[in-house]
C-alpha cells in the first residue's frame, strides 16, 4: 500500500510538472516587444514614441532629391508611401518602420530612397514635438490592403514597446510617379 501511495504521488507530481511546462511561455515569447495598437486616425502611444497614420498612396516610380540632383527609382512591385505624424514621449529617439502585409510578411522601409526631407529613417523624435514624416516601402500590390505599419526603435530592443498603426480606411491613391521632395 505504501508503494502504491508513493507511486501515485510520483505520477501526480509528473503530471503537474508537465502541465506547468506546457503552460509556461518560452524564452522568446517572454522577451517579445509589447505591441500597442492604434486604429485608423488614432494617435497610438508607447513608452518612447507616439504616432498616427495620416494618409497613404502608391506609385510605380518615386523621384527624390539626392546630392543636388533628382533620382528616379522603379520597382518590380509597387511603392507604398505612408504619411505619419510622430513624436517622442519621454526621450529623444529615432524610429524604424516596417509594413506588415496582408499575409503577415514584414517589409522594412526601403533603403533605395534616401535624402528626401522628412524621411522617417533620418528623423529624430523629440518629446512633445509632433513631426510630419513618411516611410516608403517596396512590396507586392496584394500586401497593401489588410496591412498595418509597425514602428520600433532602430535596434528593436526586446523589452521596448512597438507601435502598430492601422492605415486609413479609404484605399490609397495611385500615382505613376510620386515626387517625394514636395
Amino acid at each position: 500500500m505504501k508503494n502504491v501511495a508513493n507511486g501515485l504521488i510520483l505520477v501526480v507530481a509528473a503530471v503537474l510538472l508537465g502541465a506547468m511546462m506546457l503552460s509556461n511561455p518560452d524564452y522568446n515569447s517572454a522577451i517579445r516587444p509589447f505591441v500597442a495598437e492604434a486604429a485608423p486616425g488614432e494617435m497610438g502611444r508607447t513608452r518612447l514614441i507616439a504616432g498616427r497614420f495620416d494618409d497613404w498612396r502608391t506609385a510605380d516610380r518615386v523621384q527624390f532629391p539626392q546630392y543636388g540632383r533628382k533620382l528616379t527609382r522603379g520597382t518590380g512591385g509597387v511603392f507604398l508611401i505612408a504619411d505619419l505624424t510622430l513624436s517622442g514621449t519621454t526621450t529623444s529617439t529615432m524610429v524604424a518602420a516596417t509594413w506588415i502585409g496582408a499575409s503577415k510578411r514584414q517589409y522594412r522601409a526601403t533603403s533605395r530612397v534616401s535624402g528626401p526631407p522628412r524621411l522617417i529613417d533620418q528623423l529624430w523624435l523629440q518629446p512633445g514635438v509632433r513631426n510630419k514624416t513618411f516611410a516608403v516601402f517596396e512590396l507586392p500590390p496584394d500586401e497593401i490592403a489588410g496591412g498595418a505599419i509597425l514602428l520600433t526603435l532602430p535596434l528593436n530592443p526586446p523589452m521596448e514597446g512597438t507601435l502598430q498603426i492601422a492605415p486609413p480606411e479609404t484605399p490609397p491613391g495611385h500615382e505613376t510617379l510620386a515626387r517625394l521632395d514636395e
